[in-house]
């Protein structure tokens, strides 16, 4: 996952299962992510089963391999 900036995405925080849930399988947990580079927060982004981000801001990228 790539920022704005260029910066590399880390994850600080998962979403824990909630203790009522029986099937973890097909529940889709969030994570928060924070930029290596910049700093920047985002919040809720999908953590499982290779979600793409959730909007948040505009991604403005000269060149596809960027992302890639």
């Amino acid at each position: 996952m790539i920022c704005e900036c260029g910066g590399v995405l880390n994850v600080i925080r998962v979403e824990e299962y909630p203790l009522d849930v029986k099937d973890k399988i097909n529940y889709a947990r969030l994570c928060d992510v924070e930029c290596l580079k910049c700093g920047n927060i985002k919040y809720s982004q999908p953590f499982d089963w290779g979600k793409t981000l959730n909007p948040v801001r505009k991604l403005e990228v000269s060149n596809k391999n960027e992302i890639d």
